[in-house]
This record gives C-alpha cells, structure tokens and sequence, in this order.
C-alpha cells in the first residue's frame, strides 16, 4: 500500500500543510470580507454620487428662484406710490396687470421647487434635510409676500382711481352748483328786486 505524501501514518497532513490549509480558508473569509466591503463602498458611493446630483440641482434652482425673488422685489420696491391724475394711473394700473401676471406665471416654478424639496426630503429621509426645509420655506415665503404685496398695490391703484372717479364726480357737482350760483348772481345783478326779501 503507497502511502498519501501529504499525509502521515495516521492520515493526519503535516503541520505546514495544515497551517497552509487554515492560511487559504482565512484568506478565502478575507476575500469575501473584503468583497461585501467594497461592494458597500461603491453602493455607498452612488448614492453619495446621486446625493451630489440631487444637491447641486437643487442648489441651481434656489439660486434661480433667489435671483429671480430679488429681481422682482426689487422691481416692486421702485414702483411709485399710486398718482394723483387719471393718466398716471391708468399706466400704473397696465403696469401692475403686467407685473402680476408675470408672478403669477412663475408660480409654476415654485410648485416645482418644492416638489423637489419635497422628493429629496423623502429620498433622503435619513440624512439631514433641515438646510433644505429651511431654504424652500424662506423661497415660499418671499413668493407669498411677493404676491400679497402685488394684491396689496392692485388694491390701493383702484381705490386711488375711484377716488379720483368720486373727486371727479364731486368736481362735476360742483362746478354745476356753482354755474348755478353765478347764473342766480348775474340774474340779481340785472334785477336787484330778486335779492329784496319782503318782511312783516
């Protein structure tokens, strides 16, 4: 009978194969440690890859609907308290259906703005989103005032032109009480007898 090389005379292997055999398995574990690690890793880096995408759009949109809010803001702040003449403030009046209507028209974008913030917010529901709450409630609420300010000068144009309309109306009643006034005057100066009131 030839005996097996790699073992001994009770069937066990050497030492050295032994420990080369334990060596190979703990290798084998460290490879396979070493693949579930990295496959984390680049699952990890995706996703951080796709936070970065998802940060940087988002990032691109605040800054457009910021510069947009100041531009708008700004544009409201310059706009001359209601005029005093029907002219003026039938310009105002076209001048501030233009404007609302473009704040209006940008309400779209907005909406997306949030949806947005509301889809990363749920995406990434175990990261911190408390910048991102934060930055879409300062947008939402400069819109909201942007536009009740709008409303606001819509307002106060209409209540300036009926004002004048009632000036105007007033004015028209005057100056006809006061023909009136000059043609009973004139009438007197002609004939001092009407003025004569008879007593008792």
């Amino acid at each position: 009978m030839s005996r097996d090389s790699a073992t001994d005379q009770y069937g066990r292997r050497p030492r050295a194969s032994r420990v080369l055999l334990l060596s190979w398995r703990h290798v084998s574990a460290l490879r396979e440690h070493w693949a579930e690690a990295n496959a984390r890793v680049l699952q990890r880096k995706a996703q951080l890859d796709a936070m970065l995408g998802d940060s940087q759009r988002y990032e691109a949109r605040r800054r457009d609907a910021d510069a947009w809010l100041t531009r708008m803001e700004t544009r409201l702040a310059a706009m001359a308290p209601p005029g005093h003449t029907a002219d003026v403030l039938d310009m105002q009046l076209r001048d501030q259906k233009s404007f609302h209507a473009e704040v209006h028209q940008y309400k779209h974008q907005i909406e997306l703005f949030g949806q947005l913030t509301q889809r990363l917010i749920a995406v990434y529901r175990n990261d911190d989103t408390s910048r991102v709450k934060r930055a879409t409630e300062s947008i939402n609420h400069r819109y909201t005032d942007l536009t009740n300010s709008i409303v606001a000068r819509g307002k106060a144009l209409h209540s300036a032109v009926s004002s004048l309309q009632n000036f105007d109306r007033s004015l028209e009643k005057f100056v006809g009480w006061l023909s009136e006034a000059e043609s009973l005057l004139d009438a007197a100066e002609r004939d001092p007898h009407l003025l004569k009131v008879s007593h008792m």
